[in-house]
């Protein structure tokens, strides 16, 4: 569509699709760094287990977020690729179109 004023990068599409299906992985990564943060009671004494519960919570919290994060980073990355395939399937019909115009055309049909 070159010359319109409006032209679809279908390549920045599918790198940005590919960006979100990486930085899903890094949360991926994240969460399991969360996991291993998470220690057993023992291991905060006993001044520590006036603290053990808020920071208990605050890695559930941070858990709930990831994956939240992870599975909106999902949904886009999956949304972006069909994107790019309606649009190519578009361009791919329009393209179907003038060709089968131009062979009439030579045919003299």
């Amino acid at each position: 569509m070159a010359g319109s004023g409006f032209e679809v990068n279908l390549g920045g599409i599918d790198t940005y699709s590919s960006t979100l299906a990486g930085d899903k992985a890094l949360a991926a990564e994240v969460m399991g760094l969360v996991g291993q943060s998470d220690v057993g009671d023992e291991s905060w004494g006993v001044v520590g287990w006036f603290v053990k519960s808020t920071y208990s919570d605050m890695l559930g919290d941070l858990r709930d977020l990831l994956t939240d994060m992870s599975t909106g980073l999902a949904s886009g990355a999956e949304k972006m690729t069909a994107t790019a395939k309606e649009y190519r399937d578009f361009e791919d019909a329009i393209a179907k179109i003038f060709n089968d115009g131009a062979e009439d055309l030579k045919g003299g049909k």
